[in-house]
């Protein structure tokens, strides 16, 4: 949701790295017929953070494992 307007966007990518960066939550589906096999919140810092320093916190690691492991396990 955005502060600023109070509006909400949804993104549909295929980058478990561009989830976790942009999202603040990530909903992970099977194949047909598209149940959802993950539902995630990403609580990470937003305000003023640098990129790097977000990508280089455990916290987006861990958050990018999780979300390639349900990925590779609703891919089966």
């Amino acid at each position: 949701m955005s502060a600023e307007t109070g509006t909400t966007s949804v993104f549909v990518t295929h980058s478990v790295d561009e989830a976790v960066f942009l999202g603040t939550r990530a909903i992970v589906l099977t194949d047909r017929p598209g149940t959802v096999a993950l539902d995630l919140p990403i609580d990470l810092p937003r305000t003023g953070a640098d990129p790097d320093e977000l990508r280089g916190l455990p916290a987006y690691a861990a958050l990018r494992a999780e979300i390639g492991t349900a990925v590779r396990d609703a891919a089966r």
